[in-house]
């Protein structure tokens, strides 16, 4: 069963492994021309004390050194790939195989019930554990396995969620919505200095392991029970189904499939959001001061982000971050549309009256409604009424869309491939402007270029509300998916 999972995930285990550790490689020969000398590293350590805003999303610094800088700058991200990666690895062997009724041809061959289980485990920890390993020869063994734990807590959170419901999308949901909620919790107690709330993430587990060596023993422990819990459940229920039992749809109707089938994970998701809003907007609330621009790396800071207003800055940047995670759901949605061409359900919805284009537009508008809603509550919550943290929230509509358009494309004309050329092009768009690009020495605002996010009035900042950059970006959205429809129209299911 494991090396059948690694002829499969050939291309796209090898992937995830070099992005994480070629962005922590690049992130540390970036720091380096940047600091030379430890003068100049401690200098830019001293400018980082009175940022709250950048402290919220990179975790404390732990020591001024130029390896300190290293790791805060490039150390939450490191961990939360590592998650994303080991989340999405279990769930694509476990439950969406079930889902598809592959898995029950090869349960049908003399392997025991727990080989899926255990197979898509072994492989999301043992990729974690490689990821760590090649980390550690860049920032030593701490980072290494302060990188490779949340990896190994998130596999056993996705095997859980693959037991819970039937349905791919939804243990998509539970599992990267625990890491969601937990990367919120370290992001509220690094930003409002209530640092012990960090006990409660495994994010924060991996922060603090990088001070105190006995920490790692939680997240080992995490991982374990949770583990033990997925095969207790894997042994006692259904094949097919979930603990939870799902409920039988109404009969005709067909006008609602799309609402049906996405509604669950749409009141997740615009309930994560609204949480996210709530706390995150609730440690922009409480800061206050500005930011001194003086050092050319704050420099180049205030002129990505505004003003040097801690709390306003601090809430853009909250904006745009919650802009680029909402960016997904579009990206699900339409996937769905693959999803259920693959597993034949499209075959037989499509022998009633419904048409493929009233089937796929039905999908594009919950992708559609479901954006707006998810980052509406997210600004309602954060700014707690204040209409122009509203205003900044709905602006990345537009933005978001472009990402789901492009999954439409790809869903239209290279169907095989439209999940992984989605994916990467969600991670392009949150990774490459501030992470990537800049780390292989690309400036900012170039790198920024391939993020439709770049182009969005920054209003918390000081900038004029313009209706262009918005215009443009909804007639690019709708350009890309009527292309899509126009060629799913034509081509051949399946």
């Amino acid at each position: 069963m494991l090396r059948f999972l690694l002829r499969r995930d050939r291309v796209v285990l090898p992937a995830w492994i070099v992005l994480i550790a070629g962005v922590v490689l690049s992130t540390t020969g970036q720091y380096s021309r940047m600091f030379p000398t430890p003068e100049a590293a401690l200098s830019f350590a001293q400018d980082l004390e009175g940022n709250t805003a950048l402290t919220a999303f990179t975790g404390q610094l732990t020591a001024p050194t130029l390896h300190g800088l290293i790791l805060w700058k490039i150390g939450d991200v490191a961990f939360t790939l590592t998650a994303l990666m080991a989340i999405l690895i279990v769930l694509r062997h476990t439950r969406a195989e079930e889902e598809s009724g592959r898995q029950e041809l090869l349960r049908s061959t003399p392997i025991s019930r727990y080989a899926p289980l255990a197979s898509a485990l072994g492989l999301a920890m043992g990729a974690s554990l490689l990821v760590g390993t090649l980390v550690t020869v860049i920032g030593g063994l701490r980072f290494g396995l302060a990188v490779a734990a949340p990896g190994l807590v998130f596999a056993a959170v996705a095997a859980v969620a693959a037991q819970l419901t039937e349905r791919s999308s939804t243990a998509h949901l539970i599992a990267c919505g625990a890491l969601g909620v937990t990367y919120g919790v370290r992001f509220a107690a690094d930003g409002s200095g209530v640092l012990w709330a960090r006990w409660f993430s495994p994010n924060g587990w991996s922060h603090l392991f990088l001070v105190s060596d006995w920490v790692i023993v939680v997240p080992l422990v995490a991982a374990a029970v949770l583990t033990a819990i997925a095969f207790r459940l894997n042994s006692s229920r259904d094949f097919g189904a979930g603990v939870a039992p799902s409920k039988l749809g109404k009969a005709g109707g067909d006008v609602n499939v799309p609402w049906r089938v996405h509604r669950t994970q749409l009141i997740g998701w615009v309930t994560a959001f609204a949480l996210a809003g709530a706390t995150m907007g609730g440690v922009a609330a409480g800061m206050r001061g500005t930011i001194d621009g003086s050092s050319p790396v704050m420099g180049e800071f205030l002129h990505r982000y505004g003003t040097g207003t801690i709390g306003d800055t601090l809430l853009w940047m909250i904006m745009v971050s919650l802009g680029g995670a909402a960016a997904l759901f579009p990206v699900l949605v339409v996937l769905r549309l693959r999803a259920d061409e693959t597993s034949g359900r499209a075959e037989l919805l499509l022998s009633t009256a419904i048409g493929r284009m009233r089937w796929a537009a039905g999908h594009l508008v919950v992708a559609v409604a479901g954006t707006l809603a998810m980052m509406a509550v997210a600004g309602l919550t954060a700014g707690r009424g204040d209409l122009h943290v509203l205003t900044a929230a709905l602006l990345q509509v537009p933005a978001a869309l472009v990402v789901g358009a492009v999954a439409m494309l790809a869903v239209a004309f290279v169907p095989r491939a439209a999940a992984a050329i989605s994916f990467v092009v969600w991670l392009v768009v949150n990774m490459f402007g501030e992470i990537v690009g800049p780390s292989l020495g690309i400036g900012y605002d170039v790198a920024n270029l391939v993020s439709p996010f770049h182009f969005l009035p920054r209003v918390l900042t000081g900038e004029q509300l313009t209706a262009a950059p918005l215009i443009g970006l909804a007639a690019v959205a709708f350009l890309f998916s009527s292309l899509g429809m126009a060629r799913l129209r034509v081509r051949d299911l399946g």
